[in-house]
């Protein structure tokens, strides 16, 4: 028999250095895997699976969490799932019963507790009775099933303050992905009282993602399979699933749902561009949580760049692991009593790009078309062209123009290693 397999599944490393710890007053000594990235751990599943016990930590203590539990329960019943919280989960008994937890402990636990609960879910994941396959003959066997679509990339933009531009930089790096890739990619809007994107793409969608939340069928597969169908198609090729039409509409939509939605859209998209409000609250979390990368955006004066810092320091205090964290300054001027030396001296991971105060976004927007579609000539287009460009498949990038770093105007700060 192989040795058991656990997966420590939380932000921080306290809990995964515990069990790692106590590994040899395991009996047997289980092979011990920790994920600090949530949003990652359906291909981990996948690549290093099976695993038998599941400890979830406090950061899945929130109802978008409970919901990412309950689907891995649905997709893995063999597995064992423990519950390690500081805390009541804020889900319901019912996400609760649904995350299929079979212990529940609270945060700090003694290392005696902790064995005993790891003990008893190791036994009853392996005492499960297996399913045996039929071998068929070789003349019998069917062929090879293809190979399941990997899921699309989740690109995430963030702020602390209104008016950083996060709707243009997200239609930009969605139509940037298109262009440049001539795969599939969706904006999702998650400014769910006051998106903008399908006014800034000048788009009348049919429906909204409350439409899609309403489905009859609350099949995950069926919502996965019919996504799409509530997306309305921009003319450069990138899809949109707009915002709710309402306020009231807004307040109907959960961190779970938020989670359902990014998981169905990587079912069918390359790329997921999600664009926030410029706020820290559960529904942003849950997008966070599925992020490949993370964009957070603060504009040239004080307020600003004082709100990026504390976006960060709570970024940081959450657990929220900063190394796919990408910095944009935008609308930069000079002679505005700040120069962007200044700013770039605060943060020491750099920005990914300083982006110039441009006329041509305005004339982009009015005409609904990315400012790189409308004017791919333009100087902020061929700086975030070169911000972007790390993002594409090593071929795709070497078909763009190498972009020569504006020295006078520091357009660049130092990317992070």
């Amino acid at each position: 028999m192989r040795n058991p397999k656990i997966l420590v599944l939380d932000r921080g490393e306290e809990l995964v250095q515990q069990i790692q710890h106590l590994a040899d007053d395991l009996r047997p000594r289980p092979d011990i895997v920790g994920c600090t990235r949530l949003g990652s751990v359906g291909e981990l599943l996948e690549n290093e699976g099976p695993f038998d016990v599941l400890v979830a930590g406090p950061s899945l203590g929130t109802r978008s969490g409970l919901q990412r539990l309950g689907l891995i329960r649905e997709e893995l019943p063999g597995m064992s799932v423990v519950l390690a919280f500081s805390r009541r989960p804020d889900g319901s008994l019912r996400e609760i019963v649904r995350a299929g937890a079979i212990d529940l402990l609270q945060l700090p636990v003694d290392d005696k507790e902790l064995i005993e609960s790891i003990d008893r879910a190791v036994e009853l994941a392996q005492s499960a009775t297996p399913v045996v396959a039929e071998v068929p003959t070789p003349a019998a066997a069917a062929p090879a099933a293809p190979a399941a679509k990997p899921l699309g990339r989740v690109f995430t933009i963030s702020s602390a303050t209104g008016g950083c531009g996060k709707t243009f930089f997200a239609t930009n790096i969605a139509y940037f992905l298109v262009r440049h890739t001539g795969k599939r990619a969706c904006i999702l809007d998650l400014d769910l009282q006051f998106g903008e994107v399908v006014t800034a793409m000048r788009l009348r969608p049919k429906f909204t993602i409350f439409d899609a939340l309403q489905r009859e069928d609350t099949d995950e597969d069926d919502l996965r399979a019919h996504i799409e169908e509530y997306t309305v198609a921009h003319e450069t090729g990138v899809h949109v699933l707009a915002a709710p039409r309402e306020p009231s509409e807004a307040d109907r939509i959960s961190p779970p749902d938020i989670t359902r939605i990014i998981e169905a859209a990587r079912k069918q998209f390359d790329y997921i561009v999600v664009d926030t409000p410029p706020q820290l609250n559960e529904s942003v979390l849950a997008a966070f949580d599925l992020s490949d990368m993370l964009y957070v955006m603060a504009t040239l004066d004080l307020p600003s760049v004082r709100n990026m810092s504390v976006f960060l320091s709570t970024l940081d205090r959450l657990k929220i692991s900063t190394e796919n964290v990408k910095l944009i300054l935008n609308k930069a001027e000079s002679d505005v009593g700040i120069d962007i030396e200044q700013v770039t001296k605060l943060f020491p991971q750099g920005f990914q790009a300083v982006l110039p105060y441009a006329k041509e976004v305005s004339r982009s927007i009015n005409l609904g078309m990315p400012v790189m579609a409308a004017s791919p000539q333009a100087e902020i287009s061929r700086l975030m062209a070169a911000g972007m460009r790390p993002l594409l498949p090593p071929e795709a990038q070497s078909k763009i123009e190498d972009v020569t770093t504006q020295k006078k105007r520091g357009l660049f700060g130092r990317k992070r290693s």
